[in-house]
């Protein structure tokens, strides 16, 4: 990198830390573009590298309405790096959303105004046009980090988002092993569902109180499954729980072979194994 062109940018987290990304300033754009500036509406490619993980990202150089194009790194698509994010600052996280919030109500456009002794702090440190390292700078430590972890993980203060304000479902996993079952047991409100690889079956369940009550290792409907993942539900739809999950029982009999005597057009091999059909209402 030249001689006079920064090398790392500490950027004090906000709002759009959560949303969608960063916007680079002017002073620092020379550091990350590596002399291959981009047109303005297009985009490359990046990898985000932090706590010995790698995820994907976007430079863009984004048009915008009235004013000169920015470059921006975006990450608004990768959820996994959207929950890290907000694990990892949840002391901004969650006072963010809650001024967020007021202003909402009050009829308000919320722009984030932390006071400085609550203002944190992450690190972009350009490597190569493809990759940028980042670290955490400044990270304020409370008491109750543990369980506010555990509760943005289960996404219990999606609600507050307007992004995901009207969705039914809050959140989606990805397939998890069996062994990673107790770390989800708690997990409440889910429509889940459970491969057997082996014998290539699925079974789709709901669990209004507690994941762990209804799925365990060995489940008499599919004795070997594998992999599971879940879905859990906005808590305005809690009262419909099972219609849910009788529409995704139905829906996926469509496309497999079932106990249901569903008609199918089956795509692969699998079976679906639920023998207690819902009744339509």
């Amino acid at each position: 990198m030249p001689t006079g062109i920064p090398t790392e940018y500490y950027k004090k987290i906000d709002k759009s830390v959560f949303y969608y990304g960063i916007t680079i300033t002017n002073k620092y754009v020379d550091t990350f573009i590596f002399d291959l500036p981009l047109t303005p509406g297009t985009s490359r490619p990046v990898a985000l590298s932090w706590k010995n993980r790698k995820y994907s990202a976007l430079l863009v150089y984004a048009n915008r309405k009235d004013a000169a194009p920015v470059y921006q790194i975006r990450w608004d698509g990768n959820t996994e790096l959207l929950l890290e994010l907000k694990k990892e600052f949840i002391q901004s996280y969650l006072a963010i959303e809650s001024k967020n919030h007021d202003a909402r109500l009050e009829g308000k456009y919320f722009r984030t105004a932390l006071s400085g002794g609550s203002q944190e702090v992450l690190i972009f440190r350009p490597i190569d046009q493809g990759n940028i390292e980042l670290e955490t700078f400044v990270k304020i430590e409370t008491p109750y980090d543990n369980i506010f972890k555990r509760l943005v993980e289960e996404n219990v203060f999606g609600w507050l988002s307007k992004n995901k304000h009207d969705y039914i479902i809050t959140k989606t996993t990805k397939w998890f092993d069996i062994k990673e079952l107790p770390q989800h047991e708690n997990a409440a409100y889910v429509i889940y569902y459970l491969v057997d690889e082996l014998n290539k079956e699925i079974y789709i369940g709901s669990a209004s109180k507690r994941l762990g009550d209804r799925v365990v290792p060995g489940r008499h409907e599919i004795p070997g499954w594998s992999k599971f993942k879940y879905e859990i539900i906005h808590p305005n739809y809690h009262n419909v729980l099972q219609e849910l999950e009788a529409h995704s029982i139905r829906a996926f009999a469509g496309f497999f072979m079932n106990n249901g005597k569903v008609p199918a057009y089956p795509v692969s091999e699998y079976k679906l194994v639920n023998k207690n059909w819902p009744r339509r209402k």
